[in-house]
């Protein structure tokens, strides 16, 4: 009769609840479930274990099973197209990362073009190959040729370990060293624990060598209860292979292998010792966390955030290990990147280690209620990683906190039509710095709108502090009524844009207003200018230049250079907040130093920083761009519209 393995898994599914990965990330272990461990049922069987129990890793095996009752085998070589998009499918389905997959490729295979074949499917799998092929001096099958592809394809290698009785070519970890050195980053060395301890290796010894020398990538992880060939597999912490001291040892050297329980004992019960053994794990990880927030918390010291050990959400990838992993594929405003860590109270440079080739990104960084925002500057190529402080920000409490970096806006390159727009990628990163510092901080609380105490910047009743910006020309187009200003008209069309503008400039400040749009169908179009000024060219002195947050049906709480770089600006973070023409929308401007913000009707829609306030825009005739000007209410050019505004505020910020 088959063992029920998905009640076991069920029982310990509260994993999920407590964000089990999560502890995990934060020693850095990447931990999952090697498949054969389900040899006697199916790829997908592991899958739905490893996510019952919270885990996010699943490394898969040749020639398995991938779905109970059908006929279907993983194997690079041979599935359909159809069939690995419904493994694809399933680990989307689950949040399960395949991290890698065993093989033993032949010497046929390499002569025969097999195994590069092999090598591709990893690379487009984003996997690594775990392996233990026969050795070879020289030609194909040898090491210098599994290099040449490691290195080709970006793929890591991992030569783990099977019985010395069966012909292993690495049963012995010397071996294993001899065929890393003076090779690549993407060879390394895998320790099947079961193996080593049942040939009477000792498995932590071999541990601290791969470790010393910089190869300690991946494990085959179980317990044994004794170091001879009768050992028979156990739970972690109830054999003999030293697991406290060996995982102790590995979180203080900063080594972070992948860790895929695979057991080989009691196989119709496939999670009998993988479950205690995740939650023993799991107390373990949060022991070694909890020492280390311990000795941190006596002291204010550097905090160094790799990207090995980093939460990723939207896609990201991290490619290479340990303090070589960079986290790459960043191209949208939704991913998200983030570390829990434990820091003290106080103030933070923040330094990033990046590799940015464009002009013009830019991000957030968050702690808790904190955030700073900044432009990436950008590094010759995507091989060239450099350091950068981003700003100072505050941390007010001791204790765990979440640091958080999210894309505001994509980085800078040409259209079809020569303009620069934000469209191509943000940074590549390595690492995140948190350095104590006793500057001011430059960050500021998330719920910074509710400290609002705006001035009223129109009466209700009259246009004083306002003038048209070409005169009576413009004056004609607008009208008061009911406490509103009214712009346009609903009996004509309007010939040209007009503006009506305030007495003033304003550089930093919060603005607040309400409008809304009588028009009988979607053609509206207008706006508010700011850090404007008044358009200088002959027949043209009804314009404004600068910044306008756009009110048009088809782009909601844009921003638009007015008659300047004519486009709208920045990446939308919220495409579609709620919006009704007819009915008062609101909409909230705050702009500081080049960074500019805009909110319609509580949900941001732009968080924006000026490219070029420091230096001048490739475009001559564009130059630095200001950052002060006037406040102007629009009507735009166009059919019969009327846009109304009403309860305009501003604070004017130091």
């Amino acid at each position: 009769m088959l063992f029920s393995f998905g009640a076991t898994a069920n029982g310990y599914a509260q994993n999920k609840k407590t964000n089990i990965a999560s502890d995990f990330d934060k020693v850095g272990w990447k931990v999952g479930i090697q498949s054969y461990t389900f040899t006697r049922y199916s790829l997908f069987d592991a899958i739905d274990a490893a996510a019952d129990l919270g885990l996010k890793y699943v490394e898969a095996t040749i020639w398995q099973t991938i779905e109970r009752g059908k006929e279907e085998r993983f194997n690079p070589w041979q599935m359909s197209e159809e069939t690995k998009q419904k493994i694809k499918n399933k680990c989307l389905e689950k949040d399960i990362t395949l991290t890698s997959f065993y093989c033993r490729p032949s010497k046929e295979d390499a002569e025969n073009g097999q195994t590069e074949k092999l090598f591709q499917f990893c690379k487009e799998w984003h996997i690594s190959l775990t392996t233990d092929p026969v050795r070879i001096a020289e030609g194909p099958g040898s090491m210098d040729f599994y290099d040449e592809l490691c290195q080709k394809y970006g793929v890591y290698m991992f030569l783990t370990n099977h019985p010395k009785a069966h012909g292993s070519p690495y049963w012995n970890p010397v071996d294993v060293l001899a065929d890393c050195k003076n090779r690549s980053k993407y060879i390394g060395a895998s320790v099947d624990v079961g193996h080593f301890m049942r040939d009477g290796t000792n498995v932590y010894e071999a541990v601290r060598s791969y470790t010393d020398a910089g190869r300690m990538y991946h494990f085959h992880f179980r317990d044994v209860d004794r170091c001879d060939k009768e050992g028979k597999d156990v739970a972690l912490g109830e054999g003999a292979a030293q697991i406290k001291e060996l995982l102790t040892y590995l979180y203080e050297k900063g080594a972070t292998p992948v860790i895929v329980f695979e057991y080989e004992r009691d196989q119709d019960e496939p999670l009998k010792y993988v479950t205690p053994s995740v939650g023993y794990l799991h107390q373990l990880s949060k022991e070694l966390f909890g020492n280390r927030r311990t000795k941190n918390s006596n002291k204010n010291e550097t905090v160094k955030l790799w990207a090995q050990n980093a939460r990723t959400e939207g896609g990201l990838k991290v490619y290479d290990k340990d303090t070589l992993a960079t986290i790459h594929g960043w191209n949208n405003t939704d991913q998200l990147i983030s570390w829990n860590t434990f820091s003290k109270k106080g103030n933070y440079i923040v330094r990033m280690k990046y590799a940015e080739p464009y002009q013009g990104s830019a991000l957030t960084v968050t702690a808790g209620q904190q955030q700073l925002a900044t432009l990436i500057q950008p590094t010759n190529n995507w091989n060239e990683y450099r350091e950068m402080d981003l700003g100072v920000i505050n941390i007010p409490v001791t204790g765990e906190i979440d640091i958080k970096l999210q894309g505001i806006q994509l980085s800078l390159a040409k259209d079809e039509k020569g303009r620069l727009v934000h469209k191509e990628a943000l940074p590549d990163v390595q690492c995140l710095s948190l350095i104590p510092t006793k500057e001011k901080a430059t960050s500021t609380p998330m719920d910074i709108l509710k400290g609002f105490k705006g001035k009223p910047l129109f009466n209700g009743k009259t246009f004083k502090g306002w003038t048209g910006n070409n005169g009576d020309n413009s004056m004609k187009w607008f009208r008061i009524e009911e406490g509103a200003i009214i712009g346009g008209s609903i009996e004509k069309d309007i010939p040209k844009n007009e503006f009506l503008r305030s007495d003033r400039e304003y550089s930093n400040f919060e603005l607040r207003l309400k409008f809304k749009i009588n028009c009988a169908d979607d053609s509206y179009n207008a706006g508010i200018q700011f850090r404007s000024q008044p358009q200088t060219e002959k027949n043209k002195e009804h314009e404004m230049i600068g910044y306008q947050a756009d009110i048009i049906s088809w782009k909601k709480g844009a921003l638009y250079d007015e008659q300047r770089r004519w486009d709208f600006l920045g990446t939308p973070l919220c495409k579609n907040p709620d919006y009704n023409p007819k009915e008062w929308n609101s909409y909230i401007i705050r702009c500081e130093g080049p960074r500019i913000r805009i909110w319609l009707n509580g949900a941001q829609t732009l968080d924006y920083i000026e490219p070029f306030s420091d230096c001048p825009h490739p475009d001559a005739q564009i130059g630095k761009i200001p950052l002060t000007g006037y406040i102007a209410l629009q009507i735009h050019e166009g059919k019969a519209c009327e846009a109304i505004y009403k309860d305009i505020e501003i604070e004017k910020i130091k």
